[in-house]
């Protein structure tokens, strides 16, 4: 779910700069329920992300960054045990259980410079959110989220000694919250005539709050220390649209606990063009059962990357290898052995 980091770094670039990247991950997600093979059911996806950064005046610079904060696509395979709809009737569908879920992102950033390396941040924050759920299982259920845009703000301090390349910067994104206009349906059974039931509801969901620390610091000459601490406050979000709350007496999405993420990483310059880093990452393992819609609990990672800087632009790379923690899910599905491959690429322009 956690997808983009909603990370500010841009917002340091020097003078005025645009800034396009692109990242690709290849997930393999699958588990069992009652001896039967769910198939990978997390599919392939893109986080896109836009910026342009200015400076204003002497002391104040400003950011505008688009990127895709949350999202999820997953589907199981037919023969799974949530896949099956026990209430099927005549007019009614034969699908799997799946989701969907997208949200876009536009943030306006002020970074305001005092003496002695502080500076303050804050911006508004605009955020789409659309979606889709089919739980067969539950009497044939579907729903259909209608696009919604709401807004937060981000806050934070930061602390800079470009002698020795040393930067600390400390973010918060406050919550969204989603007033949902949307379509859930259902198979309808004996007694009441066999069909189709529909139902426009509404239904209020928060993408959660979360804090960010990053930090960098020279460690040696031509070599650089650098990493994040990331937490985000999951069980504020919490998705119960009444009619499948109606069939099951359950939220069809929630979340026990928050999440730390931890990233570490040391650069070093080979030359005047080119730099190259290696990273590792962590985030804690809850040990709390999960959602079918998102079966994994923790994560361990290790990356390659470097950056090649020729005349006003600078052109990253990467490649990251994450081993996905086992989760046991709600349902009592187990989801073991799970891994995911990412490459991304990242071009920064300065414009003066």
């Amino acid at each position: 779910m956690d997808r983009s980091g909603q990370g500010i770094n841009l917002i340091f670039e020097e003078g005025t700069a645009v800034q396009f990247r692109l990242g690709y991950t290849n997930p393999t997600v699958s588990g069992t329920l009652g001896g039967v093979d769910s198939g990978n059911i997390a599919k392939d996806f893109f986080t896109p992300h836009l910026g342009y950064k200015t400076s204003l005046t002497e002391q104040l610079d400003f950011a505008l960054v688009y990127d895709q904060p949350f999202g999820a696509d997953v589907a199981y395979g037919s023969n799974y045990p949530l896949s099956q709809n026990p209430t099927s009737v005549a007019g009614g569908r034969t699908d799997v259980l799946r989701a969907s879920a997208d949200t876009d992102a536009v943030t306006a950033l002020f970074r305001y410079k005092f003496d002695g390396g502080f500076s303050a941040i804050g911006g508004l924050r605009a955020q789409r959110l659309t979606g889709n759920v089919a739980v067969p299982a539950a009497a044939g259920y579907e729903v259909d989220i209608d696009p919604e845009i709401d807004f937060g703000y981000v806050v934070g301090v930061a602390w800079e000694k470009p002698e020795i390349a040393a930067r600390v910067a400390l973010t918060y994104n406050s919550k969204i919250t989603h007033n949902l206009s949307q379509t859930e349906s259902n198979n309808v059974v004996p007694p009441i005539p066999a069909g189709l039931s529909v139902n426009n509801t509404e239904t209020e969901v928060v993408t959660p709050q979360s804090v960010n620390l990053d930090f960098q610091t020279g460690v040696a000459p031509k070599t650089l220390l650098f990493g994040s601490i990331r937490w985000v406050d999951w069980p504020q979000s919490i998705y119960a649209p009444p009619v499948y709350v109606g069939i099951t007496g359950n939220n069809l999405l929630d979340y026990d606990d928050a999440t730390f993420t931890y990233t570490l990483g040391l650069g070093y310059q080979f030359s005047e063009e080119f730099s190259g880093a290696v990273t590792v990452g962590y985030e804690t393992s809850t040990g709390s059962t999960v959602s079918d819609l998102g079966p994994t609990d923790g994560f361990w990672s290790v990356g390659l990357g470097g950056t090649y800087s020729i005349e006003q632009a600078k052109i990253s790379g990467g490649i990251r290898y994450t081993d996905i923690g086992d989760a046991t899910t709600n349902q009592g599905a187990r989801f073991t052995g799970n891994s995911a491959w990412s490459v991304g690429v990242q071009v920064t322009y300065a414009l003066n």
